[in-house]
């Protein structure tokens, strides 16, 4: 590559990392022995401006000695008024060939998933509350190390 193409290579990216922060953004480490199916991760927020929808997304982040090549998730959004949103969800952790999806080197890799379609908006002022709970049949899944919530945002 010519020295130009990493100059603006560099300053593209200088632009891309001073956006706004994220509304939430928060990671839930996962005990050593694996993920019990009781066990429900809660991410509790209150929005503080209507006016800007916020895009959510989640991510997984697993080791190699993860046993499936695939992950389902519940998930469920509460409000005062009762259940919001909910959704199962298939996360596709390997391709056919056994490959592992997602991000990062060495044995850990971390997959970025969309909660919902699009951005929302949500009432200012009130409380929120996003349950994501594992769906296998495994009481006790093995190499998932932590769940991460994360919710910006939207560019209007």
């Amino acid at each position: 590559m010519k020295p130009v193409y990493y100059a603006v290579f560099g300053a593209f990216m200088m632009l891309a990392s001073c956006g706004q922060p994220p509304v939430l953004d928060e990671l839930y480490p996962l005990d050593e022995s694996g993920w019990h199916m009781d066990s429900i991760i809660e991410s509790h927020w209150a929005p503080q401006d209507e006016a800007k929808p916020v895009f959510m997304r989640m991510y997984v982040r697993h080791t190699d000695d993860y046993g499936y090549q695939n992950l389902y998730l519940f998930r469920t959004i509460y409000s005062s008024e009762g259940r919001e949103y909910s959704d199962t969800v298939n996360v596709q952790m390997a391709d056919a060939l056994g490959q592992w999806n997602g991000s990062g080197m060495s044995n850990l890799k971390t997959l970025d998933i969309p909660i919902g379609r699009s951005a929302v908006r949500f009432t200012p002022g009130e409380r929120y509350t996003l349950q994501i709970q594992h769906g296998m049949r495994d009481t006790l899944l093995e190499g998932i190390q932590d769940i991460g919530v994360v919710f910006e945002t939207a560019e209007e």
